[in-house]
């Protein structure tokens, strides 16, 4: 087994390191007090969703008795479960030291969050205003005999449940809080103060359950496997996807987590009606951070100035271009690196496209989308203008399913062709193609634009993750992309009707990426000290790939990477990975970027992607990885990849033990 060898980790708990780095900005002096906060919203985040995802697979191997060992790790799935429940208790109280330093912080700076105690009279009595008029009919409450099951709890959203004092039996409250429930008063006067409307809800509970007295209230928030809705082999259709959201409301909790300690016949209740452990229910002092982005909007511009990051202003690239951007990408290929380039450089094609004549065909896969976007309006424009419209819709994006399903309702209402990608293979790969046609000797002649990304084509991500986008009129990567769009859509992808070459200079998975890696890893191996890797990823857990870096490393070739967030490789380990370093960091901007880089000088080969060297991206997804081809575009990447591997400021260092140390 791998880990034997000694260079290996588990991912679970590589996930769970990253996450608490991410958490650490929270503590970091030289970040602006509201983006504190806006980190602990984040780390709050992405740990529901890693037991949503992560923590939800592992109890379902769990509950079948699946005791295969993890070969990175050399653990279970129950061992496993077991490390993150030592784990998580640790972490959530290092986020509520961190959530109580922030507040203290705020409140010198004039940003005061009051709890229900600290209340005067006069706020006490704005407060029962606002709950009687704003907030109290809006509520679904109930009381629960202690027999009576819990209703359905949407883990999108927290709720509150209450212990009701009652004579001769337990009584248990439950408040349903919708949606769309504003998350913040603000009081009147010269500072800024603020009461959470989850505070005042348990401040005046007592008149929701009367003749009930409430003897103790808790904020509460479940997660249920997410892996129920999106599944990689399932739910491609729209009918399918909308059944499959439906399961997951009826999947078992994962865990439930609640804002302060529920006595003994709350937790007996919880246990009993979610199924759940002591184990798997968790405390802290604040659930919902939700409100952080309601707080921003209510905050006057001034102090919201003050306390945050200075105001990012992407890079306009049209404003660089002289007549149209179609006629400019024939010319030379184009980059843009978000968040320092805007997206209006790929906005302006597709607008340029809709309406121009020799544009026939316009294609795209979407992933995830912005709520507003822009580049929808443009493929409905160019469907409308008799355009021919392809879009390659994925409703298994996880968390996204209902939102695409709106997109895709939509697009086909305004005449574009939706399909839904392939049955067997998530796509994930981030393509734009126009295709134009001109007169030629022998008639109509089909010529391409070709768009691949690292990234999502989401206006809103675009501002806040680093990612590359290359445009291109390269018509041998042209026609690659035609026929990988056209196989997708015929779902022959994977089928074994496609040979590798067919796709080149693509490497697509899960056709050709993994060998074509793994050739380009060897071609480096082979050199000896002279090899040079450098990898920017996400993640990085597949075994193959790991062991191809680990005999590179052996044979003296020189491999760095940047990775986020998962990294089941160690680096630094005698005998194995003495030859590769691993760094990353986490700061204003989310890393998203995936590059890969092989050899140097004018042996050096690059490609950009979608794609993280995971087994479901090489084996389960679509992806495409693209040649950087062009010698000034390829220096832009390079310095790009070198700034981010060599931050001072923000980077850090894997050790060989799994653990980061700071950049000295």
């Amino acid at each position: 087994m791998l880990y034997e060898e000694g260079f290996t980790q588990n991912r679970e708990i590589s996930w769970l390191r990253y996450n608490e780095r991410v958490l650490e900005e929270a503590l970091d002096e030289s970040v602006p007090l509201f983006e504190r906060l806006r980190f602990i919203a984040i780390f709050v985040s992405n740990l529901e969703e890693f037991f949503k995802v992560r923590v939800g697979s592992l109890l379902g191997e769990d509950s079948v008795g699946d005791d295969e060992i993890d070969e990175k790790s050399g653990m279970t799935a129950a061992q496993q479960l077991r490390r993150i429940h030592d784990l998580v208790p640790g972490l959530l109280l290092k986020k509520d030291m961190a959530y109580s330093l922030v507040e203290s912080r705020l409140k010198d700076a004039g940003v005061e969050r009051l709890e229900p105690w600290q209340l005067s009279e006069e706020d006490r009595g704005r407060c029962f205003d606002f709950f009687r008029d704003e907030i109290k009919d809006r509520l679904t409450v109930r009381v629960l005999d202690a027999e009576e099951p819990l209703p359905e709890m949407d883990e999108e959203r927290p709720y509150i449940i209450a212990s009701l004092d009652a004579e001769l039996e337990d009584k248990f409250g439950f408040i349903d809080m919708p949606a769309d429930l504003p998350l913040v008063l603000v009081l009147p006067g010269t500072r800024f103060r603020y009461v959470l409307t989850e505070d005042i809800i348990k401040m005046f509970s007592d008149t929701l359950f009367i003749p009930f007295v409430t003897l103790e209230a808790y904020v509460t928030d479940i997660a249920r496997n997410a892996e129920a809705a999106g599944g990689t082999g399932s739910a491609n259709t729209a009918a399918e996807m909308r059944s499959a959201l439906r399961r997951r409301g009826a999947m078992p909790a994962d865990k439930l987590i609640c804002d302060g300690r529920p006595g003994k016949k709350l937790r007996e209740y919880f246990a009993k009606n979610l199924d759940l452990d002591e184990r798997q229910m968790f405390t802290t002092t604040r659930i919902d951070f939700s409100y952080v982005s309601e707080l921003a909007e209510k905050l006057p511009e001034s102090l919201l100035r003050r306390l945050s990051f200075v105001p990012h202003v992407p890079h306009d690239q049209t404003k660089d271009i002289e007549g149209s951007i179609i006629g400019a990408v024939k010319r030379r290929d184009l980059l843009s690196a978000y968040p320092f380039d805007s997206m209006d450089l790929l906005l302006g094609l597709l607008r340029e496209a809709a309406f121009s004549d020799e544009v026939t065909e316009i294609r795209i896969t979407v992933y995830r989308l912005a709520s507003n976007p822009r580049i929808v309006d443009y493929l409905i424009y160019a469907a409308r203008s008799g355009k021919k419209v392809r879009v390659i819709l994925e409703l298994r994006a996880r968390f996204d399913e209902a939102k695409n399903l709106a997109w895709a309702d939509r697009l086909s209402a305004a005449g574009c062709k939706v399909y839904y990608g392939t049955d067997k293979y998530k796509v994930h790969s981030k393509m734009c193609q126009i295709v134009t046609e001109t007169s030629g000797k022998k008639g109509p002649e089909k010529r391409y634009i070709t768009q691949i990304s690292t990234g999502n084509y989401n206006e809103k991500t675009a501002a806040q993750y680093t990612d590359l986008s290359l445009i291109t009129y390269d018509q041998e990567i042209g026609r690659a992309v035609s026929g990988l769009f056209k196989d997708i859509c015929k779902e022959r992808i994977g089928g074994g009707k496609k040979a590798d070459e067919d796709f080149a200079p693509l490497l697509v998975s899960p056709v050709s990426m993994r060998d074509g890696l793994t050739r380009l890893i060897k071609r480096e191996t082979e050199k000896g000290e002279a090899g040079r890797i450098f990898f920017k990823v996400n993640s990085l857990s597949d075994k193959d790939i790991i062991e191809a870096l680990m005999e590179a490393s052996c044979a003296g070739c020189q491999v760095r990477m940047f990775v986020r967030g998962i990294c089941c490789m160690l680096p630094g380990v005698e005998g194995c990975t003495e030859n590769v370093c691993i760094v990353n960091r986490v700061g204003r901007f989310l890393e998203h970027s995936r590059v890969y880089i092989f050899g140097e000088g004018p042996d050096e080969v690059m490609y950009i992607s979608s794609a993280d060297l995971m087994p479901r991206n090489l084996d389960r997804r679509v992806e495409a990885a693209c040649p950087v081809n062009d010698s000034k575009i390829k220096d832009r990447v390079r310095g790009l990849m070198q700034e981010a591997y060599c931050d001072m400021n923000k980077g850090r260092v894997m050790l060989p033990d799994g653990r980061y140390a700071r950049k000295l």
